[in-house]
Protein backbone atom coordinates (compact mmCIF):
# COMPACT_ATOMS: atom_id res chain seq x y z
CA UNK A 1 0.00 0.00 0.00
CA UNK A 2 2.34 2.15 0.74
CA UNK A 3 4.60 1.83 -2.35
CA UNK A 4 1.56 2.24 -4.37
CA UNK A 5 1.47 5.93 -2.02
CA UNK A 6 5.08 6.63 -3.03
CA UNK A 7 5.06 6.05 -6.83
CA UNK A 8 1.55 8.04 -7.33
CA UNK A 9 3.25 10.71 -5.52
CA UNK A 10 6.63 10.16 -7.07
CA UNK A 11 4.87 10.42 -10.51
CA UNK A 12 2.83 13.76 -9.37
CA UNK A 13 6.54 15.29 -8.30
CA UNK A 14 7.93 14.44 -11.65
CA UNK A 15 5.04 15.41 -13.97
CA UNK A 16 4.83 18.71 -12.02
CA UNK A 17 8.52 19.42 -12.50
CA UNK A 18 8.26 18.87 -15.71
CA UNK A 19 5.70 20.89 -16.82
CA UNK A 20 7.67 23.75 -14.10
CA UNK A 21 10.82 23.04 -16.31
CA UNK A 22 9.51 23.20 -19.73
CA UNK A 23 10.89 20.15 -20.53
CA UNK A 24 9.92 18.82 -23.68
CA UNK A 25 7.10 16.30 -24.18
CA UNK A 26 6.50 15.27 -26.96
CA UNK A 27 5.11 11.69 -26.72
CA UNK A 28 2.61 12.66 -23.93
CA UNK A 29 1.74 15.18 -26.45
CA UNK A 30 1.16 12.41 -28.99
CA UNK A 31 -0.63 10.38 -27.32
CA UNK A 32 -2.86 13.01 -25.80
CA UNK A 33 -3.31 14.51 -29.29
CA UNK A 34 -4.28 10.76 -30.65
CA UNK A 35 -6.84 10.05 -27.74
CA UNK A 36 -8.57 12.86 -28.36
CA UNK A 37 -8.94 12.85 -32.02
CA UNK A 38 -9.79 9.38 -31.83
CA UNK A 39 -12.89 10.19 -29.74
CA UNK A 40 -13.75 13.18 -32.13
CA UNK A 41 -13.88 10.54 -34.94
CA UNK A 42 -15.88 7.97 -32.74
CA UNK A 43 -18.45 10.56 -32.00
CA UNK A 44 -18.96 11.38 -35.97
CA UNK A 45 -18.46 8.52 -36.74
CA UNK A 46 -21.78 7.56 -34.84
CA UNK A 47 -23.43 10.65 -35.77
CA UNK A 48 -22.91 9.59 -39.52
CA UNK A 49 -23.86 6.53 -39.67
CA UNK A 50 -27.48 7.83 -39.21
CA UNK A 51 -27.27 10.92 -40.59
CA UNK A 52 -25.48 11.85 -44.00
CA UNK A 53 -23.98 15.24 -44.85
CA UNK A 54 -21.30 17.60 -43.34
CA UNK A 55 -21.80 19.83 -39.81
CA UNK A 56 -19.56 22.47 -39.24
CA UNK A 57 -20.66 22.17 -35.52
CA UNK A 58 -17.27 22.00 -33.31
CA UNK A 59 -17.52 18.66 -31.99
CA UNK A 60 -17.93 18.71 -28.21
CA UNK A 61 -16.94 15.26 -27.20
CA UNK A 62 -15.24 15.05 -23.82
CA UNK A 63 -13.50 12.68 -21.73
CA UNK A 64 -11.61 12.97 -18.29
CA UNK A 65 -9.45 9.88 -16.32
CA UNK A 66 -8.19 10.88 -12.78
CA UNK A 67 -6.85 8.97 -10.18
CA UNK A 68 -7.28 9.46 -6.27
CA UNK A 69 -5.27 8.67 -3.17
CA UNK A 70 -6.88 9.51 0.06
CA UNK A 71 -5.34 9.30 3.80
CA UNK A 72 -7.33 9.76 6.93
CA UNK A 73 -6.73 9.15 10.81
CA UNK A 74 -8.88 6.13 12.24
CA UNK A 75 -9.04 4.95 8.52
CA UNK A 76 -7.50 2.84 6.28
CA UNK A 77 -5.79 4.49 3.35
CA UNK A 78 -7.78 4.57 0.01
CA UNK A 79 -7.55 4.98 -3.76
CA UNK A 80 -9.71 5.20 -6.37
CA UNK A 81 -9.86 5.70 -10.34
CA UNK A 82 -12.56 7.50 -12.49
CA UNK A 83 -13.26 7.34 -16.14
CA UNK A 84 -15.86 9.63 -17.58
CA UNK A 85 -16.64 9.80 -21.53
CA UNK A 86 -19.43 12.18 -23.01
CA UNK A 87 -20.11 12.09 -26.85
CA UNK A 88 -22.11 14.29 -28.31
CA UNK A 89 -23.95 13.73 -31.59
CA UNK A 90 -25.63 16.78 -32.88
CA UNK A 91 -26.22 15.80 -36.29
CA UNK A 92 -28.91 13.39 -35.36
CA UNK A 93 -30.65 15.75 -32.91
CA UNK A 94 -28.61 18.70 -31.66
CA UNK A 95 -28.66 17.59 -27.76
CA UNK A 96 -28.13 14.39 -28.20
CA UNK A 97 -25.34 12.64 -26.24
CA UNK A 98 -23.91 8.96 -25.19
CA UNK A 99 -22.34 9.44 -21.60
CA UNK A 100 -20.30 6.58 -19.89
CA UNK A 101 -19.19 7.08 -16.62
CA UNK A 102 -18.35 5.07 -13.76
CA UNK A 103 -20.08 4.71 -10.24
CA UNK A 104 -17.89 7.54 -8.68
CA UNK A 105 -18.72 9.81 -11.32
CA UNK A 106 -22.39 9.17 -11.67
CA UNK A 107 -22.49 9.65 -7.65
CA UNK A 108 -24.22 13.13 -7.05
CA UNK A 109 -23.68 12.51 -3.45
CA UNK A 110 -19.97 12.00 -4.04
CA UNK A 111 -17.55 14.29 -1.71
CA UNK A 112 -14.17 13.02 -1.50
CA UNK A 113 -14.79 12.25 1.75
CA UNK A 114 -15.14 8.70 0.92
CA UNK A 115 -13.58 6.53 -2.04
CA UNK A 116 -14.56 3.64 -3.20
CA UNK A 117 -11.23 1.47 -2.63
CA UNK A 118 -10.51 0.41 -6.00
CA UNK A 119 -7.56 0.27 -8.12
CA UNK A 120 -8.99 -1.35 -11.26
CA UNK A 121 -11.49 -0.24 -13.61
CA UNK A 122 -13.22 -3.68 -13.97
CA UNK A 123 -14.39 -4.30 -10.74
CA UNK A 124 -16.24 -1.14 -10.87
CA UNK A 125 -20.17 -0.64 -11.78
CA UNK A 126 -20.82 1.33 -15.09
CA UNK A 127 -23.63 3.82 -16.77
CA UNK A 128 -24.04 3.77 -20.27
CA UNK A 129 -26.82 6.50 -20.87
CA UNK A 130 -28.14 8.49 -24.23
CA UNK A 131 -29.56 11.66 -23.65
CA UNK A 132 -32.00 11.75 -26.37
CA UNK A 133 -34.97 14.39 -25.38
CA UNK A 134 -34.02 18.19 -24.23
CA UNK A 135 -37.20 20.04 -23.36
CA UNK A 136 -36.19 23.60 -22.98
CA UNK A 137 -38.71 26.21 -21.91
CA UNK A 138 -37.95 30.18 -20.65
CA UNK A 139 -36.72 28.67 -16.97
CA UNK A 140 -37.30 25.44 -17.07
CA UNK A 141 -35.10 22.27 -18.76
CA UNK A 142 -35.63 19.11 -19.24
CA UNK A 143 -33.57 15.95 -20.38
CA UNK A 144 -35.09 12.17 -20.68
CA UNK A 145 -33.17 9.30 -21.55
CA UNK A 146 -32.11 5.45 -21.33
CA UNK A 147 -29.03 3.45 -20.01
CA UNK A 148 -27.96 0.59 -18.88
CA UNK A 149 -25.96 0.24 -15.59
CA UNK A 150 -23.13 -2.65 -16.13
CA UNK A 151 -20.95 -4.42 -13.67
CA UNK A 152 -19.55 -7.08 -15.57
CA UNK A 153 -22.30 -9.14 -17.34
CA UNK A 154 -25.19 -7.99 -15.58
CA UNK A 155 -26.85 -5.86 -17.18
CA UNK A 156 -29.66 -3.19 -16.00
CA UNK A 157 -31.68 -0.93 -18.14
CA UNK A 158 -33.21 2.02 -16.58
CA UNK A 159 -34.94 5.47 -17.34
CA UNK A 160 -33.21 8.66 -16.69
CA UNK A 161 -35.31 11.50 -15.88
CA UNK A 162 -33.44 15.37 -15.96
CA UNK A 163 -34.98 18.22 -14.96
CA UNK A 164 -34.25 21.78 -13.47
CA UNK A 165 -35.40 25.16 -12.66
CA UNK A 166 -34.11 28.71 -12.19
CA UNK A 167 -35.89 29.47 -8.86
CA UNK A 168 -34.15 33.29 -9.14
CA UNK A 169 -31.56 35.25 -11.24
CA UNK A 170 -30.02 38.24 -11.07
CA UNK A 171 -25.78 39.76 -11.06
CA UNK A 172 -24.88 38.58 -7.80
CA UNK A 173 -27.08 35.45 -7.17
CA UNK A 174 -28.54 32.99 -8.78
CA UNK A 175 -30.02 30.00 -6.88
CA UNK A 176 -31.86 26.73 -9.37
CA UNK A 177 -33.78 23.86 -8.39
CA UNK A 178 -32.88 20.41 -9.55
CA UNK A 179 -33.83 17.06 -9.83
CA UNK A 180 -32.85 13.38 -11.22
CA UNK A 181 -34.98 10.58 -11.15
CA UNK A 182 -34.20 6.71 -12.25
CA UNK A 183 -36.37 3.65 -12.46
CA UNK A 184 -34.18 0.19 -13.38
CA UNK A 185 -35.65 -2.23 -14.58
CA UNK A 186 -34.88 -4.50 -11.62
CA UNK A 187 -37.27 -2.49 -9.74
CA UNK A 188 -35.01 0.25 -7.95
CA UNK A 189 -36.13 3.57 -8.19
CA UNK A 190 -33.62 6.43 -7.29
CA UNK A 191 -34.86 10.37 -6.65
CA UNK A 192 -32.10 12.62 -5.84
CA UNK A 193 -33.69 16.76 -5.13
CA UNK A 194 -30.97 19.33 -5.05
CA UNK A 195 -31.68 23.35 -4.30
CA UNK A 196 -28.06 25.23 -5.17
CA UNK A 197 -27.31 28.71 -4.98
CA UNK A 198 -24.51 30.56 -6.33
CA UNK A 199 -23.35 33.96 -4.43
CA UNK A 200 -20.80 36.12 -6.77
CA UNK A 201 -18.69 38.18 -4.45
CA UNK A 202 -16.28 39.59 -6.75
CA UNK A 203 -15.60 38.09 -10.40
CA UNK A 204 -13.42 35.88 -9.10
CA UNK A 205 -14.80 34.81 -5.79
CA UNK A 206 -18.24 33.47 -5.17
CA UNK A 207 -19.82 30.96 -2.94
CA UNK A 208 -22.14 27.67 -3.33
CA UNK A 209 -24.66 27.12 -1.10
CA UNK A 210 -25.79 23.18 -2.02
CA UNK A 211 -28.48 21.19 -0.51
CA UNK A 212 -29.37 17.68 -1.42
CA UNK A 213 -32.10 14.92 -0.63
CA UNK A 214 -31.53 11.47 -1.99
CA UNK A 215 -32.81 8.17 -1.56
CA UNK A 216 -33.56 4.54 -3.04
CA UNK A 217 -36.40 2.42 -2.93
CA UNK A 218 -34.19 -1.00 -1.87
CA UNK A 219 -33.10 1.34 1.03
CA UNK A 220 -35.16 2.78 4.45
CA UNK A 221 -32.58 5.66 4.85
CA UNK A 222 -32.45 8.77 2.70
CA UNK A 223 -29.61 11.44 2.79
CA UNK A 224 -29.54 14.61 3.22
CA UNK A 225 -26.37 16.61 2.23
CA UNK A 226 -26.18 20.69 2.68
CA UNK A 227 -22.59 22.39 2.63
CA UNK A 228 -21.22 25.97 1.60
CA UNK A 229 -17.95 26.12 -0.05
CA UNK A 230 -16.63 29.31 -1.08
CA UNK A 231 -13.75 29.42 -4.15
CA UNK A 232 -11.22 31.87 -4.90
CA UNK A 233 -10.35 31.85 -8.78
CA UNK A 234 -6.58 32.57 -8.85
CA UNK A 235 -5.97 33.12 -12.47
CA UNK A 236 -7.13 30.45 -15.21
CA UNK A 237 -5.00 27.75 -14.22
CA UNK A 238 -5.62 27.72 -10.37
CA UNK A 239 -8.29 27.93 -7.80
CA UNK A 240 -8.38 27.58 -3.62
CA UNK A 241 -11.48 26.35 -2.18
CA UNK A 242 -12.97 25.83 1.29
CA UNK A 243 -16.05 25.38 3.27
CA UNK A 244 -18.21 23.66 5.48
CA UNK A 245 -20.55 20.38 5.22
CA UNK A 246 -23.40 18.25 7.12
CA UNK A 247 -24.17 14.68 5.74
CA UNK A 248 -26.99 13.78 7.89
CA UNK A 249 -29.52 10.33 7.18
CA UNK A 250 -33.43 9.78 8.10
CA UNK A 251 -35.17 6.90 8.55
CA UNK A 252 -38.27 6.49 6.47
CA UNK A 253 -38.47 10.57 6.48
CA UNK A 254 -37.84 11.34 9.86
CA UNK A 255 -35.69 10.71 13.08
CA UNK A 256 -32.49 12.62 11.80
CA UNK A 257 -29.36 11.79 11.98
CA UNK A 258 -25.57 13.02 11.74
CA UNK A 259 -23.87 10.77 9.90
CA UNK A 260 -20.43 13.20 9.51
CA UNK A 261 -19.75 16.65 9.73
CA UNK A 262 -16.50 18.48 7.97
CA UNK A 263 -14.29 20.84 6.91
CA UNK A 264 -12.65 20.81 3.58
CA UNK A 265 -10.81 22.49 1.24
CA UNK A 266 -9.25 22.45 -2.09
CA UNK A 267 -6.02 23.81 -3.98
CA UNK A 268 -6.47 23.01 -8.10
CA UNK A 269 -3.69 23.33 -10.55
CA UNK A 270 -4.10 22.59 -14.60
CA UNK A 271 -0.39 22.72 -14.32
CA UNK A 272 0.54 21.07 -17.87
CA UNK A 273 -1.21 22.57 -21.06
CA UNK A 274 -5.24 23.12 -20.54
CA UNK A 275 -5.47 18.94 -19.98
CA UNK A 276 -3.36 17.78 -17.00
CA UNK A 277 -4.18 18.25 -13.79
CA UNK A 278 -4.12 17.78 -9.56
CA UNK A 279 -5.99 18.76 -6.75
CA UNK A 280 -4.99 18.60 -3.09
CA UNK A 281 -7.66 18.35 -0.73
CA UNK A 282 -7.21 18.79 3.09
CA UNK A 283 -10.48 18.08 5.56
CA UNK A 284 -11.29 17.84 8.84
CA UNK A 285 -14.08 15.42 9.83
CA UNK A 286 -15.77 13.95 13.13
CA UNK A 287 -17.53 10.96 12.07
CA UNK A 288 -20.23 9.17 13.91
CA UNK A 289 -18.58 5.62 12.88
CA UNK A 290 -15.58 7.31 14.86
CA UNK A 291 -17.69 8.97 18.02
CA UNK A 292 -16.97 12.16 16.23
CA UNK A 293 -13.87 12.13 17.27
CA UNK A 294 -11.69 14.51 14.92
CA UNK A 295 -9.91 12.90 12.38
CA UNK A 296 -7.80 14.47 9.59
CA UNK A 297 -7.91 13.94 6.02
CA UNK A 298 -5.27 14.73 2.88
CA UNK A 299 -6.32 13.88 -0.42
CA UNK A 300 -4.32 14.17 -3.67
CA UNK A 301 -6.42 13.73 -6.99
CA UNK A 302 -4.55 13.63 -10.66
CA UNK A 303 -6.06 13.50 -13.83
CA UNK A 304 -6.18 14.18 -17.65
CA UNK A 305 -8.54 16.15 -19.93
CA UNK A 306 -9.38 15.01 -23.34
CA UNK A 307 -11.56 17.52 -25.52
CA UNK A 308 -11.15 19.28 -28.81
CA UNK A 309 -10.12 22.53 -27.67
Amino acid sequence: MHIKKNLFLSLLLAVSLMAEENVTSTNIDHYHDTMCQFLVNTSHSIDDYFIEGNTTELSKTRAEFSTSYAIEGHQKDQQDIRLRLRLNLPKIQKNLRLVFEDETNDDALYDGTTLNDQTTLQNKRYYLRLDYFNYVKEKFNMVLGGGVRIRHSNLVPYLNFRSNYDVYQDTKIKSQFYNRFRFYSDGEIENIFEFNSIYTLNPSLYAIWRNQLSYERSSIFQTLLNDVTLIQVLDDRKQLQGGVGVVSSFNQFKNANIDYYHLHGLYQHIFYKNWMYYQLAPSILWRETNNFNVSYRFMVNFGILFNND
